[in-house]
C-alpha cells in the first residue's frame, strides 16, 4: 500500500457542523430578508436600479432556457457574462468550480475540463471551442488546453454539452463540449471596465486584474467590438505569479440583408514564474501549513495564444442559412528557465541525492489552421444540418533534459568503486501533423406536435505525418573508470484512420414546458500523433515503432428530462451509461524520467446522474440553484483480465448549491458552494474528498457596479493536483495544494 493512501484516506474531509450552522444561517438570512421586502417588490421595481434588474432578468431568462431541450433535442448548459462578473471570478477554474456537471482536472502539468468522469483524459475527450474554433492540443502528453490565457471578463457566454456531440463536432467529445464565446453584436454603443484584486489571506498570492470592452454599431452595415484585459495572478505558493496580456477583436459587417462577413481575433502573450510541482521527496505529509512551501527549484515559461477566424453567413431563403468558417489557432509555450532539483533520484540502484533536472529551452507548440462550412435548414417538419470540415494540425515539442549530479556514492561491486558524478543529457525533438477531413448530417423530424426524432452521422478520414528523434548522452564518472554512453535514433510513420458516428435522439414534448429524452450515440477518439510511436529496446540497439493502439469506439445511452414550472422553477435530470471499448491511457508525459507509455483499457464504464434546479421568487429578487452529478467510472476489463479499478482522476460525485438575494434597490447579497468527492491517483491511493464556500455581496448605483467577498471561507485543505508514483520523481511523485482563504473585491463601470 502507498504510505500516502492511508493518509489521504486520514484527510477526508466530512461536511462538518459549523459549515451546515453557517450554510443554514445565510439561508435564513436570505429568506427573512426576502420576506421583509416581498410586500414593496411591486411599487419598487420601477425605482430599482436599472443594472441590477437587467441582470437579473437576463440570468432568470438563461435559467429559464437553459431548462428547454434545445432545437436538436440536445441538453445544454449556458453561464452567461453577468454570472461570472457579479461572482468577481479571476480565472475560469474559479467558473468552472461551481459551475454544474464540469469539473477542473489536473493531471500534472495543469488543469483541463472535466465533465463525465474523464479523469487524465479529460484534455483529450472534452472539446473545447473558443469562439467556434478548436482549441484543445494535439499533443496528449502535454495537452493542457490554453485556457489561462482567456480573461473571464472578456467572456460574453460559456455553453456545456454534456456527454456526446460525436457527429457534430467529431473526434474526442466522449465526455461533451464546451464552447467559450466573447464576441457578440452592440447594436446600441456598450462600454465596460473592471478593476479587481483578491488577495490569499497568509499567502503572497495577490491578484490584479483589469479589464475594458467596447462595442459599437457603425453606420447601418457594421458592428465592431474590441477588448482587452490585463492579468496578474498569484498563487498560494510563493514564486507564483502569471502575467499577461489579453486582446481581441470582432468585426461583422453586413453586406446585404441575407449576407454578413465577420472576423475574430483574440491573442495572448504572458510569462508564467512558478515552480516545480511540490514532492513528497520533501513533503511526506502535508497539511496547511505547506500551502505557501514554494517547490523545489524555478520555473519561468513564456506563452503565447492566437485564434483568428472569418467567418461568412449566406441566408438562402427564409428557412435556410449558410455558414462558413475559416480559422487559425496557435499556442506556444517555451520553458525559459526550468530547473527541478531531486532530493532523491535512484539511478540503477545508486542514491544520487540532490540531483537537479534541468529542462530550459524545451518548447511546445501547437498549431491548427481550417476550414468548417454548415448548411442550416428549418423546414415544415423539422430541422436539417448538414457540414463538412478540413482541419490540418500540427504539434510540435522539443525536449531538451539535463540530469546533473555530483557526490560520492559506492557501488557493491567491483569492491571499492565509487561513483562520482552523473550528467544525463536527453534532446527528442518531434513533430506530428495530422489533417483530418469530415462530412456529416443531422435531421431533426417532427411526427407530429409533441413527438420528434433526431439522428445523424459523421464520417472522418485522418491524415498522420510524425518525425521524431531521440538522442541520449550520458557520463558517468567513476573512481576506476568513467562510462559515456551516446547513441542516437529516430522514427517517422505515416499512416491513415478512418471513422465514424451516429446518434439516435426521440424526444416527446408531454407539455409545452416539459420533455422528456432518449439518446443513444456512438463515437470515436482518433489519436494524437505522439501516441502512435513507441521506442522499444535499450542503448544503440533502440528504435521506433508504432505503437498498435487498438481502436477506440464509445457507446452512449441516455434518458432525461427538462421543464419548466411557471415563472419561478426549472428542472433538469439525466441519466447516463458509456461504454468504452479500447481506451486509450498513458502512464507518464513528456518530461517523465522513463517516458511516456501508450495503452489500450479493453472495457470501461462511466455511468450516472446529472441533475440541475433553479428557482425564482419575488420578481426574481431570491434565486437558488442546485445541481448534483454522480459518476461512476471504473475500468472493467484489462489487458484481457476483468477488474474493477476506477479510472484514475475522476471524481465520484460533484454538488453545488448556490443563492441570491436583491437588498432593496441597490444591493444584492450571494453565497455558492461546491462539494467534491474523493479520487484515484494514477497508483491508486485516494485523494481526499473537499468543499469550497464563498459568500459576497454586490451593489449597483447607474452604472456602477461593486463585488467583494470571501472565497474558500471554511479555509479548506484540498489537493488541486496528486500523484504518489515514486517511479516518476520529476514529473510525478508530487502535489498541488488549492489556495486557502481569499478575499477579493471588483468594481466596474458599464453604460
Amino acid at each position: 500500500m502507498n504510505p500516502h493512501q492511508n493518509h489521504a484516506q486520514h484527510r477526508t474531509p466530512i461536511i462538518s457542523k459549523s459549515y451546515t450552522l453557517a450554510n443554514a444561517a445565510i439561508m435564513a438570512l436570505a429568506l427573512h430578508c426576502a420576506q421583509a421586502q416581498s410586500h414593496q417588490t411591486a411599487e419598487s421595481t420601477q425605482a430599482d436600479s436599472p443594472m441590477l434588474q437587467h441582470t437579473l432578468n437576463e440570468i432568470s431568462a438563461y435559467a429559464r432556457q437553459n431548462a428547454k431541450l434545445d432545437e436538436l433535442n440536445r441538453n445544454t448548459y449556458t453561464i452567461n457574462k453577468h454570472q461570472i462578473q457579479n461572482k468577481g471570478y479571476t480565472s475560469l477554474e474559479n467558473v468552472f468550480s461551481y459551475a454544474p456537471f464540469a469539473s477542473f482536472n489536473n493531471a500534472g502539468l495543469g488543469s483541463n475540463i472535466d465533465l463525465r468522469g474523464q479523469g487524465a483524459r479529460a484534455n483529450t475527450s472534452v472539446q473545447v471551442l473558443i469562439n467556434g474554433v478548436y482549441a484543445n492540443m494535439l499533443d496528449s502528453s502535454h495537452g493542457v488546453t490554453p485556457l489561462n490565457t482567456l480573461s473571464p471578463a472578456s467572456i460574453e457566454s460559456i455553453e456545456i454539452l454534456p456527454g456526446g456531440g460525436a457527429v457534430m463536432y467529431g473526434n474526442g467529445t466522449r465526455g461533451g463540449v464546451v464552447n467559450i464565446s466573447t464576441q457578440k453584436r452592440y447594436e446600441k454603443p456598450y462600454f465596460s471596465a473592471g478593476l479587481s484584486y483578491a488577495n490569499i489571506i497568509a499567502s503572497t498570492g495577490n491578484n490584479y486584474n483589469a479589464d475594458a470592452k467596447f462595442g459599437t454599431k457603425i453606420g447601418d452595415k457594421t458592428y465592431l467590438s474590441l477588448g482587452a484585459a490585463y492579468i496578474h495572478k498569484g498563487g498560494p505558493r510563493v514564486g507564483d505569479l502569471t502575467q499577461g496580456g489579453q486582446g481581441n477583436l470582432g468585426l461583422i459587417y453586413d453586406m446585404s440583408e441575407k449576407q454578413s462577413l465577420s472576423l475574430s481575433v483574440d491573442y495572448f502573450n504572458g510569462v508564467i514564474a512558478t515552480t516545480p510541482n511540490n514532492s513528497f521527496m520533501d513533503i511526506s505529509s502535508p497539511d496547511k501549513s505547506d500551502r505557501n512551501r514554494s517547490g523545489n527549484g524555478s520555473m519561468r515559461n513564456t506563452q503565447q495564444r492566437l485564434d483568428v477566424s472569418l467567418g461568412y453567413i449566406a441566408k438562402l431563403s427564409e428557412h435556410a442559412k449558410l455558414d462558413i468558417k475559416a480559422f487559425y489557432h496557435l499556442n506556444n509555450i517555451a520553458y525559459v528557465d526550468s530547473i527541478t532539483r531531486l532530493s532523491h533520484f535512484n539511478y540503477n540502484g545508486l542514491p544520487l541525492d540532490n540531483a537537479s533536472a534541468d529542462q530550459s529551452g524545451s518548447t511546445f507548440s501547437d498549431s491548427r489552421a481550417g476550414l468548417i462550412a454548415k448548411y442550416d435548414l428549418k423546414h415544415t417538419k423539422g430541422r436539417f444540418i448538414a457540414g463538412v470540415e478540413s482541419i490540418w494540425n500540427q504539434g510540435k515539442r522539443t525536449m531538451d533534459q539535463r540530469i546533473l549530479w555530483k557526490g560520492s556514492v559506492s557501488m557493491p561491486t567491483p569492491p571499492g568503486t565509487s561513483v562520482t558524478s552523473y550528467d544525463h543529457k536527453i534532446f527528442i525533438p518531434f513533430t506530428g501533423t495530422k489533417w483530418s477531413s469530415a462530412l456529416y448530417g443531422l435531421e431533426k423530424y417532427d411526427f407530429t406536435d409533441r413527438f420528434s426524432l433526431t439522428g445523424g452521422a459523421r464520417y472522418e478520414f485522418a491524415f498522420y505525418d510524425i518525425d521524431v528523434t531521440y538522442k541520449n548522452d550520458m557520463s558517468i564518472g567513476m573512481s576506476n573508470r568513467p562510462m559515456k554512453i551516446a547513441y542516437s535514433t529516430t522514427g517517422a510513420l505515416q499512416d491513415t484512420l478512418h471513422n465514424y458516428a451516429l446518434e439516435l435522439v426521440p424526444s416527446y414534448r408531454y407539455r409545452d414546458s416539459g420533455a422528456v429524452y432518449a439518446k443513444y450515440e456512438k463515437g470515436f477518439f482518433s489519436p494524437s500523433p505522439n501516441s502512435m510511436l513507441k521506442r522499444s529496446g535499450s542503448g544503440s540497439t533502440s528504435k521506433y515503432t508504432a505503437t498498435d493502439l487498438r481502436k477506440e469506439e464509445y457507446h452512449t445511452f441516455e434518458v432525461g428530462v427538462k421543464d419548466v414550472f411557471g415563472e419561478f422553477m426549472s428542472i433538469s435530470a439525466a441519466a447516463f451509461y458509456t461504454l468504452t471499448q479500447n481506451e486509450f491511457y498513458t502512464i507518464g508525459n513528456a518530461h517523465s524520467l522513463g517516458g511516456v507509455q501508450y495503452r489500450n483499457y479493453d472495457l470501461t464504464q462511466r455511468a450516472g446522474v446529472e441533475l440541475f434546479s433553479q428557482q425564482f421568487f419575488f420578481n426574481d429578487r431570491l434565486s437558488f440553484n442546485e445541481s448534483f452529478t454522480y459518476v461512476n467510472a471504473t475500468i472493467l476489463q484489462d489487458n484481457g483480465s476483468k477488474t474493477n479499478r476506477a479510472i484514475p482522476y475522476t471524481s465520484s460525485y460533484k454538488a453545488t448549491l448556490g443563492a441570491s438575494l436583491a437588498l432593496g434597490r441597490h444591493w444584492n447579497l450571494w453565497t455558492q458552494h461546491s462539494f467534491f468527492g474523493a479520487q484515484k491517483d494514477i497508483v491508486g491511493a485516494t485523494i481526499p474528498a473537499y468543499s469550497l464556500s464563498d459568500i459576497g455581496i454586490g451593489a449597483s448605483y447607474g452604472g456602477f457596479s461593486l463585488t467583494a467577498g470571501v472565497r474558500n471561507i471554511f479555509d479548506t485543505f484540498y489537493y488541486t493536483y496528486y500523484n504518489s508514483d515514486k517511479t516518476d520523481p520529476i514529473a510525478g511523485y508530487g502535489f498541488l495544494i488549492g489556495a486557502g482563504r481569499s478575499a477579493f473585491v471588483e468594481g466596474r463601470y458599464s453604460f
